[in-house]
């Protein structure tokens, strides 16, 4: 029992020298309400977030598209940023009844690229829902290995650590 105990604990540390880790952004508000059932189309969608997106000149990272219940985008295509929030204009003068989608994309100020859908109701909910096609600029897979790289160093650090302490515990009870 002892040296499990001594395994788990050398096995732990090397994430006490783990420095401060950032939280990743996450939604706090969105306008129109998630689910929200309205009588006419707003003039924008707007989603206020827990930080400030990270920005990066020429790139479009941080986006929002409507689609309305056809599925047509019905945003316009720049997101305007302020803060902590993205807003877009909806270019429809069609209201059409049923369920709109919003999707958004963010990069937090620490790198990481959150991604997610919510939807609200015109009149009534539709009998099917749509969710925009969009073409993501990157890969999930580009990113992962940029965000996780020092979650991957302290799991391998974790491994040489506890296999090197059973190889020096085997040798040392051989000899």
């Amino acid at each position: 029992m002892k040296k499990v105990v001594t395994m788990l604990l050398l096995s732990f540390a090397p994430l006490s020298f783990q420095p401060i880790a950032l939280a990743h952004s996450s939604v706090v508000e969105t306008q129109p309400a998630y689910k929200s059932t309205l009588n006419t189309l707003p003039k924008s969608v707007t989603i206020r977030f827990s930080e400030e997106p990270l920005m990066i000149s020429g790139k479009k990272v941080n986006t929002l598209t409507v689609t309305n219940p056809e599925g047509e985008v019905v945003s316009a295509s720049k997101t305007v940023i302020d803060k902590t929030t993205l807003t877009v204009d909806l270019v429809s003068s069609e209201n059409l009844e049923g369920t709109y989608g919003v999707r958004y994309r963010m990069a937090s100020a620490d790198g990481h690229v959150i991604t997610g859908s919510y939807e609200f109701y015109l009149g009534a909910k539709s009998a099917v829902a749509t969710k925009p096609d969009l073409e993501v600029d990157e890969p999930w897979f580009e990113h992962f290995f940029h965000l996780h790289r020092e979650h991957i160093a302290y799991a391998v650090a974790t491994l040489f650590v506890a296999v090197g302490w059973l190889l020096w515990r085997k040798r040392r009870n051989e000899g």
